[in-house]
């Protein structure tokens, strides 16, 4: 008896030192450092699969500080939970277009602000500047319906008094914090119209953060790629876009980091529309090298892709990309200027 007593203690003492460990030095907001750096929240594209991955979404740091969101596809209010990073302070969320996949999880993130405000102890008053793409006037066959609205009207659609579907943030923000914080919110629209755009600067701040935009090809779809620059570095998120144009070349110039949609292959068009929509791999190296992006990072990851990412990296090779060349995973951390 006392020998079986042993050997049970013995195999317990195993499996507890096999158990994940709960230490708070493990999360992934600890491995964020240097000036400027990117946290993948969802690296999938627009089909649910057992990998697991969400959809489409970052969030850059400026020193260490949670800065900017860039896309919230559906599962990145998970990832944002288990980074670890408390977004109380963010004033930028940018959004590439107004695809479900890029935009699901925008009002939890939006609410967790105030609930993360809530446990910091501090009040907000300032707005959540919500950024992207206009209506490009592209309508329903036959009729006079646009088939996207601007960002301004979703944001309205969504958060505006009184008709607002979500306009329950206006009391919710109040109420969880005995009426110190108020919830405001601007939107701002970017030129979608894809033929002759330039690079605009969508805003800069006093200690050296600025954002840029560009239009891109997505079809129909009224579409933008960002660039985030602070301190000498630079990060450019192609959102979704097709293979076509200049675009994409123009704002990706010298980035250190440049995460692309890698959703379809060339031999693979399963659907001729989702095809157009996305960029092949050949094209992301084109654009790679003819930009001098120090990295590429391949995100937006679909089931036609996942399998076949070795081959991707030799396409984009084939190219004469000589670059790194990084597989997006969610909370994945890349630090410029830091260790990686």
């Amino acid at each position: 008896m006392h020998r079986c007593k042993l050997m049970l203690a013995g195999m317990l003492l195993a499996i507890s030192s096999h158990a994940p460990a709960d230490d708070k030095n493990d999360l992934p907001v600890n491995k964020v450092k240097g000036p400027l750096s990117v946290m993948v929240l969802g690296s999938g594209g627009p089909v649910a699969t057992p990998s697991g991955r969400a959809g489409a979404g970052y969030l850059i740091f400026t020193d260490g500080k949670p800065r900017v969101l860039m896309d919230l596809g559906g599962g990145t209010y998970k990832s944002l939970a288990e980074s670890g990073a408390s977004i109380h302070d963010m004033e930028y969320i940018l959004l590439t277009h107004l695809h479900a996949d890029h935009t699901g999880d925008l009002t939890p993130v939006v609410k967790t602000i105030y609930f993360h405000n809530n446990r910091a102890g501090t009040s907000r008053n300032n707005p959540i500047n919500i950024y992207g793409p206009k209506a490009n006037g592209v309508t329903f066959p036959g009729t006079t319906i646009t088939q996207y609205p601007a960002t301004s009207e979703y944001a309205n659609d969504h958060y505006a008094m009184p008709m607002g579907t979500e306009r329950y943030l206006n009391l919710f923000a109040r109420a969880i914090t005995e009426n110190k914080s108020s919830f405001a919110y601007k939107a701002y629209d970017l030129n979608s119209r894809v033929p002759g755009a330039v690079m605009e600067t969508v805003f800069s701040t006093d200690d050296g953060l600025v954002v840029k935009a560009i239009a891109v090809d997505h079809g129909p779809v009224p579409a933008v790629a960002f660039r985030i620059e602070y301190k000498g570095y630079s990060v450019v998120y192609s959102g979704d876009t097709g293979s076509r144009g200049p675009n994409m070349v123009t704002i990706s110039q010298d980035a250190d980091l440049l995460i692309y949609d890698t959703a379809i292959m060339a031999d693979e068009p399963a659907n001729p529309v989702f095809h157009v929509l996305h960029t092949e791999p050949a094209r992301i190296g084109e654009v790679a090298l003819a930009a001098n992006a120090k990295a590429v990072v391949l995100s937006h990851i679909t089931p036609v892709t996942e399998p076949r990412l070795k081959e991707v990296q030799n396409i984009i090779r084939s190219t004469g990309y000589t670059g790194k060349i990084k597989t997006a995973k969610d909370l994945k951390v890349y630090n410029l200027g830091g260790d990686d």
